[in-house]
């Protein structure tokens, strides 16, 4: 699993690519969580990159989210593949987290005041 963090517009980006399951999703929550607890409100995971994600990834995601939403922040995710958006919708993730099917549109949704 590699992690890129950037940033546009003070949106934070993160990128996500290869497996997410349990043998890295420790790794990936901690890596969001530490970028969360620096102060970010404006969060966006991309997807597209991302083969697979099992239960344990889906927790770190969920995790990560609810931290953002205590601190009166937003986290999307973004760009899922055929597979991994069906996994995210039929897991209930679609009520918790938005999910946009392009990068530019959560960014869009993010600058909005």
């Amino acid at each position: 699993m590699n992690i890129l963090q950037r940033q546009i517009d003070g949106i934070t980006l993160v990128d996500l690519s290869g497996r997410l399951d349990s043998s890295v999703s420790g790794q990936v929550m901690d890596q969001l969580n530490e970028i969360v607890n620096s102060g970010v409100t404006r969060l966006i995971v991309n997807l597209r990159h991302v083969s697979y994600i099992s239960s344990a990834g889906l927790r770190s995601i969920l995790v990560a989210a609810k931290l953002v939403r205590s601190g009166n922040g937003e986290m999307r995710l973004c760009q899922p593949n055929g597979l991994l958006k069906r996994t995210l919708e039929e897991s209930g993730f679609a009520n918790l987290i938005r999910i946009d099917d392009e990068e530019g549109q959560s960014i869009a949704a993010l600058r909005a005041p």
